[in-house]
C-alpha cells in the first residue's frame, strides 16, 4: 500500500512539473496592427500627410498632360476625314507613342509612391520594434504576433493601442514639431 501511495504521489508531482514546463514553454502571447500602428501615431500621420502631397502633385501633373493629350485627339478626330492617307498615319502613331508615355509616366509615378511608401514604412517598423518589446516587456508577454497574420485573439491581448500611446511618447513626430 506504501508503494501504491508513493507511485501516486510520485506521478502526481511528474504531472504537476510537466504542466508547470508545458505553461512555461507556451508563453503569453500578445499581438498587434502594424498598419494600423504606421497611421495613427503623430509620425506616421504626418509620412502619410507627405507622401499624399507629393501624390497629389504628382497626380495634377499627370492630369494636365491627360487634358493635354485628349485634346490632341479630339482635334485629330475631328480633322482625320480631311487629312492625308500619310499625315492620318503620322498622327496616329505619334498620338499612340504620346499615350504610351503617359501610361509609362503614369507607373513611374505610382513605382515612386509606392516605394517611397514602403521604405518609410520600413524605418518606421524599425523603430516601432524598440517600442513594442517596452510594451511586451512591461505587459510580461514572450511573443508579439502581427494581427495580419492571427485568425483569432482575444481583444485583450491586442497591443495595437498601447503602442501607438507608446510610440507617440517616444518619437513625437513630424506635426507636432511643425506645431511648436
Amino acid at each position: 500500500m506504501k508503494i501504491t501511495t508513493w507511485c501516486t504521489t510520485l506521478t502526481a508531482a511528474f504531472c504537476f512539473l510537466c504542466s508547470a514546463e508545458a505553461s512555461a514553454q507556451r508563453g503569453k502571447i500578445g499581438y498587434l496592427n502594424i498598419t494600423q500602428v504606421f497611421e495613427s501615431t503623430n509620425e506616421g500621420k504626418g509620412i502619410l500627410q507627405r507622401l499624399k502631397n507629393e501624390h497629389s502633385k504628382k497626380q495634377k501633373e499627370l492630369d494636365q498632360r491627360m487634358k493635354t493629350f485628349e485634346k490632341k485627339a479630339k482635334q485629330f478626330q475631328a480633322q482625320a476625314s480631311m487629312l492625308k492617307n500619310d499625315v492620318r498615319q503620322e498622327r496616329l502613331q505619334a498620338l499612340a507613342k504620346e499615350e504610351r508615355e503617359l501610361q509609362k509616366l503614369f507607373m513611374q509615378y505610382q513605382t515612386a509612391i509606392n516605394q517611397k511608401k514602403a521604405e518609410a514604412l520600413g524605418k518606421f517598423e524599425e523603430k516601432v520594434m524598440g517600442v513594442v518589446q517596452a510594451v511586451a516587456r512591461r505587459e510580461g508577454l514572450d511573443y508579439i504576433l502581427r494581427q495580419e497574420i492571427l485568425l483569432h485573439g482575444p481583444t485583450k491581448m491586442n497591443l495595437t493601442n498601447q503602442v501607438i500611446r507608446e510610440y507617440d511618447k517616444r518619437h513625437p513626430g513630424t506635426s507636432k514639431k511643425k506645431s511648436k
